[in-house]
């Protein structure tokens, strides 16, 4: 492993055992999978890109030549969507690192277990979309990506509109994709 890949490596085993972490309990499980639902369509409405199709060029250029952008081609918008994945881990992520102060509540802690997920769900994307678009990253990082993918895809479509509202509009400000598109779950990066 050369030192352009250690670091996707590295962040790649720390999602995987974060995922693992929530797969622990099913429900959390559940829900950590709404969020990584939520965040795929939240992001193709504010990047005009879809992350789970990122990795196929052909398909971008189709869609690119049927729907043009004011963002930009193919590449301008994996720019744009892995600033943005960037910029909903650290925010997550300053969340988790300086949290409020914990009054014992139910509520601190859901707050606290969301900010998780979504730190945690905007690393998957940005991994796959690192993986699959950009290229980078080497087999290790394509093989824990795929094996991240293959754990997410065991959740049922029929779990997730319960679930998945409760974190579309949290990504992105200004941006809430309402209706969700359910069926593009399961989602094969």
């Amino acid at each position: 492993m050369d030192d352009l890949e250690r670091p996707w490596n590295e962040l790649a085993a720390a999602t995987a055992a974060a995922v693992e972490a929530f797969a622990a309990v099913d429900d959390v499980f559940l829900l950590f999978a709404a969020a990584v639902f939520a965040l795929h369509q939240d992001t193709l409405r504010a990047c005009a890109i879809d992350m789970a199709k990122a990795g196929d060029p052909g398909q971008a250029a189709a869609v690119e030549a049927a729907q043009p952008t004011p963002l930009g081609g193919f590449s301008a918008r994996v720019g744009l969507a892995m600033d943005a994945l960037m910029a909903v881990e650290r925010a997550n992520g300053e969340i988790l690192a300086n949290p409020p102060d914990d009054d014992g509540s139910d509520i601190y802690q859901l707050e606290m277990l969301m900010a998780r997920m979504r730190a945690t769900a905007a690393r998957l994307w940005l991994l796959t979309v690192q993986a699959r678009a950009v290229g980078e990253g080497g087999a290790g990082l394509r093989l824990g990506v795929a094996g991240l993918w293959t754990r997410l895809q065991t959740v049922p479509r029929e779990a997730l509109p319960g679930r998945a509202p409760a974190f579309t509009g949290m990504f992105y400000d200004g941006i809430r994709c309402e209706p969700l598109d359910y069926p593009a779950w399961p989602l094969t990066p």
